[in-house]
């Protein structure tokens, strides 16, 4: 009988598919086993069931398919693509259990709720925050910081055993691309020691600014992770200080920073951090955007110049960076001050952060190929003018995989608006929302609660898309992939057979 189980499995979807979502399925349940710690500290020891049992299960169930499949060496991209698409899909159905089995939500809502953590997006369904039970509030923020390391990553350090390529066709395949060091297996470790370090930081900072242990931990989660979730309604408006404010500031903005340099920065190579083509590019976006919507506001005679500073900074930087936080109703600011953010929306943090939308480094050589193309009308016939990033040229190729990236995700934009517009009378909200989602960012110009389910299907799909910037999930719904997954499994079954 498990042997028959074993090759239905093979039937279905390919080893490695089977075997790396298994592994998924195993980290899955060990995180699920997290919460319980704080549920006994706060005595809700009804919920200690719902992830104990959950917890068990979900690894059981992995291990057990595991054993079965196991995980066959010579991953290829392509199956490295279909894993990390069909990884995060599988992570936010489990995450969604505890919602349903522990404040009633709807499936959906709840599978709303666990791919908005995951992907760091920051929506949510819950109305009211307070009141909600402390481990589930726990669960909501750990979503959010394995989510910002990445769920793929996470599962890349559980298969370390395995050659370094498999490592680094997963870590590509989950939106990253830059080595820290020599190995994958190296950079991975070495990019999760730099999360912890500044997640632990951000803690001890904002328990000396004056937040309770659970709150401080709980938000230096989704700051790092740029995920916005918090635990209260309010946001950070409902702690009234400048000082939280100015440390999240800090750690949003190192969470929208490439973590490669990071790694510099932490190595004393501050020179070459702030020589960065994309850093620079990222501080002159949160200058500009600070500077314009600090006017506006102290104009529009909303707050004092220096209020109106505050409120800019912490906003522009929770925007740009797809966390998410507020420390005002950005509803009651002015349309100007609203556009920015909006435009902001789009742009999002650094590559290789845990920001998202299309990214500074990618707008920065967009702006700078149009440059080089209004340039070339004064140029000489034949003039050759190479478009650099930093001391880097930027090649055909490259240029051509941006556009693609671009095209593609404005039209999806352009879909999913389309659909969500006709749910709801409100255009400009409609839009808010939908860049919102596939940016990863989560405050938005209209009310999620009541949306109509097919928004609320398309948005998810929106956060599914940004998170993976687009690719794994292109290639997940291309015909051809399927078809070479096919053959190359009837090539293999050849060989073996041989």
């Amino acid at each position: 009988m498990v042997e028959g189980l074993a090759k239905a499995l093979v039937t279905l979807s390919e080893k490695r598919i089977v075997g790396a979502l298994s592994v998924i399925m195993q980290a899955a349940g060990l995180i699920l086993a997290l919460p319980i710690p704080i549920a006994l500290i706060y005595g809700e020891y009804q919920y200690i069931w719902c992830f104990g049992i959950l917890a068990l299960a979900t690894f059981a169930a992995g291990h057990f398919v595991y054993k079965l499949v196991s995980f066959p060496p010579g991953l290829t991209v392509l199956e490295a693509m279909v894993i990390s698409a069909l990884g995060w899909l599988l992570m936010s159905a489990v995450g969604a259990i505890p919602y349903v089995l522990i404040i009633n939500m709807s499936y959906l809502d709840a599978y709303f709720e666990a791919m908005s953590g995951f992907t760091t997006t920051g929506m949510t369904l819950i109305k009211v925050i307070e009141g909600t039970p402390y481990c589930l509030l726990f669960w909501r923020a750990l979503t959010q910081w394995v989510g910002g390391a990445g769920i793929i990553m996470l599962t890349t350090l559980l298969l370390m055993g395995r050659e370094g390529v498999i490592a680094w066709k997963l870590y590509v395949a989950e939106a990253r691309e830059e080595r820290i060091a020599a190995s994958a297996k190296k950079t991975i470790k070495n990019l999760w020691e730099i999360y912890v370090f500044y997640t632990a930081l951000c803690a001890a900072l904002l328990m000396i600014a004056g937040m309770n242990w659970f709150d401080a931990i709980t938000h230096s989660f989704t700051a790092l992770a740029t995920g916005g979730f918090s635990t209260r309604t309010l946001s950070i408006e409902a702690y009234h200080s400048p000082l939280i404010e100015g440390i999240l500031v800090v750690f949003m903005f190192l969470g929208g920073t490439r973590f490669p340099l990071h790694y510099l920065l932490l190595k004393g190579m501050i020179r070459r951090v702030l020589h960065d083509y994309e850093f620079k590019a990222y501080l002159l976006f949160v200058t500009v955007a600070t500077a314009l919507i600090t006017i506006n506001l102290w104009s529009a005679g909303m707050f004092s110049f220096a209020e109106s500073f505050r409120y800019s900074i912490f906003q522009v930087v929770s925007i740009l960076t797809t966390t998410g936080y507020t420390s005002f109703d950005i509803n009651k600011w002015p349309l100007f001050s609203q556009v920015t953010l909006l435009m902001l929306m789009i742009i999002g943090g650094c590559a290789n952060s845990t920001g998202g939308a299309v990214k500074v480094g990618r707008i920065a050589i967009l702006a700078k190929l149009v440059y080089r193309e209004i340039l070339k009308i004064t140029l000489p016939f034949g003039a050759v003018k190479p478009l650099k990033a930093g001391d880097r040229i930027v090649g055909s190729d490259e240029l051509a995989r941006l556009a693609g990236f671009f095209t593609l995700y404005m039209i999806l934009i352009a879909i999913e608006y389309l659909i969500v517009a006709i749910f709801t009378a409100d255009g400009y909200g409609a839009l808010s929302a939908v860049l919102s989602a596939q940016g990863n960012v989560g405050p938005c110009y209209i009310s999620l609660f009541d949306l109509h389910p097919v928004p609320k299907a398309v948005l998810i799909f929106g956060m599914w898309v940004g998170r993976l910037e687009l690719m794994p999930i292109a290639v997940l719904f291309l015909p051809q992939t399927w078809k070479r997954l096919r053959e190359k499994r009837r090539e293999e079954e050849t060989t073996v057979s041989y």
